[in-house]
């Protein structure tokens, strides 16, 4: 199954069909079991409108230091305190940090944005995981999260700088409705388009590794558009 939220409201895609379900988009949230619930769900054929970011009124929480090379990397780039990278790579409890309001992410098709203030910004493609108001995780999307690097590299307090800001991540296009983790084998590729051009593309794989992004203002004047695609 897939759910899409589109201006029309939730679309549940099922056997082949396109529904529009009377759910709005946060009350399947609310669901005790939402994979059941959307399972037995009905609604009306649709011909689905264009996919917008599949949040509603959640939070994005995101993960660091989830793979050794991440790590490395980072207490590469850090100025002195690459202790702390180490030390949380291999510390029980995860870095969780706070990531976006609904209103700072991009959906399917639109820009992501950049720090004006920074000379090293990257896109970074995650796993992302759907989990409901009770705690339980009932689907998967794709998340696009943006990260200056020289910001935090530079001290880890300016964490929150370097990656919440208007246009600093980007979801979708829809969720895959599932009670189980994806494959061990599955890959996330990332293209970065400038003016019409493929800058970078790859499709980086870590076998046996598990990813820890989770999906539950105004404009900042330190920002400029960029577009980044995962898929």
């Amino acid at each position: 199954m897939k759910l899409r939220r589109t201006a029309d409201g939730a679309v549940l895609t099922r056997d082949g069909r396109h529904m529009l379900i009377d759910d709005d988009w946060d009350t399947i949230f609310q669901y005790t079991d939402p994979v059941a619930h959307l399972r037995s769900a009905n609604g009306d054929d649709i011909d689905p409108r264009p996919p917008l970011a599949p949040i509603g009124g959640q939070e994005v929480w995101a993960a660091g230091v989830t793979y050794y090379a991440s790590r490395d990397a980072r207490m590469e780039e850090s100025t002195g305190a690459s202790d702390l990278y180490d030390r949380c790579y291999d510390a029980e409890r995860p870095e969780i940090f706070f990531k976006a309001t609904p209103h700072r992410v991009s959906g399917p098709g639109e820009p992501v944005r950049i720090r004006a203030d920074s000379n090293w910004n990257v896109p970074e493609p995650e796993l992302t995981l759907v989990i409901s108001s009770s705690g339980s995780i009932f689907g998967y999307t794709i998340g696009n999260d943006m990260s200056s690097r020289d910001i935090e590299g530079e001290n880890p307090l300016y964490l929150p700088q370097a990656k919440t800001y208007d246009g600093c991540a980007s979801l979708g296009p829809e969720i895959l409705i599932v009670d189980r983790p994806p494959p061990g084998d599955t890959t996330i590729s990332l293209r970065i388009e400038r003016a019409g051009a493929v800058e970078f593309e790859g499709r980086p794989r870590c076998p046996g590794s598990s990813a820890r992004s989770t999906n539950s203002s105004s404009s900042s004047p330190a920002s400029r558009p960029s577009r980044a695609a995962a898929s």
